[in-house]
């Protein structure tokens, strides 16, 4: 089961290895042996002047259609009831919809570590590893019914791989929305550390089993977010962002440019863009090309808007942000405030200033500072976010509000994160000494439980949220 919480905090994982090639530290890091070989000189051999590389990309030549279509009224949202599948520290597989008074054990101890649920709620998509290594991913529908196998070790090891690979397993796995197809890519793995994907992006149709290659992005290193009407999906990859149909056609090859950013290590850097609402624009935070060793205006982070046809884009701001090795953005869902931290004295202090504002960088304002555990979380809202104050095993949890002072939750502590399901409730899971809970949080009211484990374990809560 330790691989399972390998897979659990990989993003953080991340984080350490290229921050102790520096000999940084980064809020919520534990000691770890720095495994990543720094390869900045060949990092910075590939770089290219970020000035002149991070660039939004518009497209030429564009015509319009002569022929010009009705307008039609999209199909009413469907808002299904909030549904929430979760793996335990001991690999069972629960789910629990809102107004249960305790969830549903689907499947008991069986080294599930990761789930994720569809959209409506009725299907469940897990991953198992068993002594380290990737044994199924694998689907059942949230009443406990028809579980079917969609991958196993030996069609995973089947994929197309480089010949020196020792294995390989699903990294980033997500619901097309609106679907009950499931789209993921790979990792490939050495003798040795690094992080290599293969460049095909594939869906298994969750029904059938069906398995495809929708297209292949080209790079051994990139990430997928899917538009919100699933018609559209960004990848990115280690110099810029590009933007498919659900098809796999090409509808903008370089929404955004930027340049190779020295990780230190082996571990490339790609962004992840928050969508707008409509599926029509992007954001992007985008680092320093040298978040380690830059100096002064070379040490800003940049945050970009553009269009998803790659037809328009724009700087937002540039100022001092802390570094991002997974490239989220920190943006709240409907693009117009951004969360972020600055560092404050020593990089041996581990002290930071939580900043909130707006996504030009006006209005700014600091909400806390110290030491953070987990990334703050925007409520859908976006009057609302949820973070936390200091290290395991005295971390605080706070609710922030836009022009207010936050206010601290009294009745647990130890957050390692938090995902937010209406405007005012929240979960959260907590690690008190090895003791994990899952609890739904509600604003200015107690906390409930969701889930206690009793016991104390390694491993810990994963959840997914049809939200």
């Amino acid at each position: 089961m330790k691989r399972r919480t390998l897979a659990i905090v990989s993003g953080l994982m991340l984080i350490l290895m290229a921050t102790i090639a520096c000999n940084l530290r980064i809020p919520g890091a534990n000691a770890i042996d720095n495994a990543a070989t720094s390869v900045a000189a060949t990092v910075n051999a590939l770089a290219g002047t970020a000035a002149e590389a991070l660039t939004a990309m518009p497209h030429t030549g564009v015509t319009e259609s002569a022929t010009e279509e009705l307008p039609t009224m999209p199909p009413p949202e469907v808002e299904y009831p909030i549904t929430v599948s979760f793996a335990t520290p001991d690999g069972s597989l629960y789910v629990w919809e809102d107004g249960m008074g305790a969830p549903q054990l689907l499947i008991p101890t069986d080294n599930i570590c990761c789930t994720y649920i569809s959209e409506d709620g009725s299907l469940i998509a897990f991953t198992r590893f068993v002594d380290n290594y990737f044994s199924s991913f694998e689907v059942i529908n949230s009443d406990g019914t028809n579980r079917r196998m969609l991958l196993d070790a030996t069609g995973a090891a089947a994929l197309p791989k480089p010949d020196d690979a020792i294995g390989t397993e699903p990294d980033q796995i997500g619901w097309v929305p609106g679907t009950h197809t499931l789209s993921f890519n790979v990792r490939h793995y050495f003798e040795g550390p690094g992080l290599f994907m293969n460049e095909n992006f594939y869906l298994i149709d969750a029904e059938t089993g069906t398995m495809e290659t929708l297209l292949s992005t080209g790079n051994t290193t990139w990430q997928f977010v899917w538009s919100p009407d699933g018609s559209k999906v960004a990848i990115s990859n280690p110099n810029g962002i590009a933007v498919y149909d659900s098809s796999g056609a090409t509808i903008a090859p370089n929404i955004l440019t930027y340049p190779f950013i020295n990780t230190a290590s082996e571990y490339a850097w790609t962004a992840y863009p928050t969508w707008s609402h409509d599926s029509a624009t992007l954001i992007a935070r985008v680092p320093p090309q040298d978040p380690f060793f830059g100096t002064g205006a070379d040490l800003n982070s940049s945050m970009w808007r553009v269009s998803a046809d790659g037809l328009s884009g724009e700087q937002l701001f540039a100022g001092q942000m802390v570094y991002r090795i997974r490239g989220d953005t920190g943006v709240s869902p409907d693009l117009s405030k951004m969360l972020y931290l600055i560092q404050t004295g020593t990089p041996a202090d581990n002290t930071y200033n939580l900043i909130v504002s707006n996504v030009d960088g006006s209005g700014s304002s600091i909400v806390a500072t110290g030491q953070f555990q987990s990334d703050p979380v925007w409520s859908p809202d976006n009057s609302h976010f949820f973070y936390s104050v200091g290290w395991l095993p005295d971390s605080v949890p706070y609710i922030g509000q836009v022009g207010a002072a936050p206010t601290p939750v009294l009745d647990f502590t130890n957050s390692v994160g938090g995902k937010w399901i209406d405007d005012n409730r929240y979960l959260t899971v907590t690690n008190d000494g090895g003791r994990w809970r899952l609890l739904l949080g509600t604003v200015g009211s107690p906390t409930g439980v969701i889930y206690d484990s009793v016991g104390t374990s390694t491993n810990q809560i994963t959840l997914d949220v049809n939200r």
